[in-house]
């Protein structure tokens, strides 16, 4: 349920190396707002779902928090994010794209992530901070 999110700051991939932005986090996956929404609503607002252990982005995922919580929630029970590096989802749970694309598809306000920031020097550190 959403209500296991909790209120945390967290790093994120940027090209610039690992950013620290305020965020939820649950599962080894963070949510955080990159856009808000527009005044009266005209655009809805962005999110950026991305894993913890690398600070890589998975998901761009567009509404408000009732829409935008439920779908992060899903990606983030679907499978075992708690690893590290942008490897270990190959042991973890090897079919994390497909899910996490079936999920995104279903739900018609969600992109996979688009690839910004996507470092190993970057996913590293993001890595050693946590430990």
């Amino acid at each position: 349920g959403g209500m296991s999110w909790k209120a945390e700051t967290f790093k994120v991939a940027m090209p610039h190396g690992p950013t620290n932005v305020p965020g939820y986090t649950y599962r080894g996956l963070g949510l955080h707002l990159i856009m808000e929404q527009s005044p009266k609503g005209r655009r809805p607002a962005m999110w950026s779902l991305s894993h913890l252990g690398s600070g890589h982005r998975i998901a761009i995922i567009n509404g408000n928090v009732a829409t935008a919580f439920p779908i992060a929630s899903e990606i983030a029970e679907a499978g075992d994010w708690e690893f590290d590096s942008l490897h270990g989802w190959k042991d973890r749970f090897p079919d994390a794209k497909e899910k996490v694309d079936e999920i995104l598809a279903r739900s018609k306000v969600g992109k996979r992530g688009s690839g910004i920031g996507y470092s190993e020097e970057t996913a590293q550190q993001i890595a050693q901070s946590r430990w």
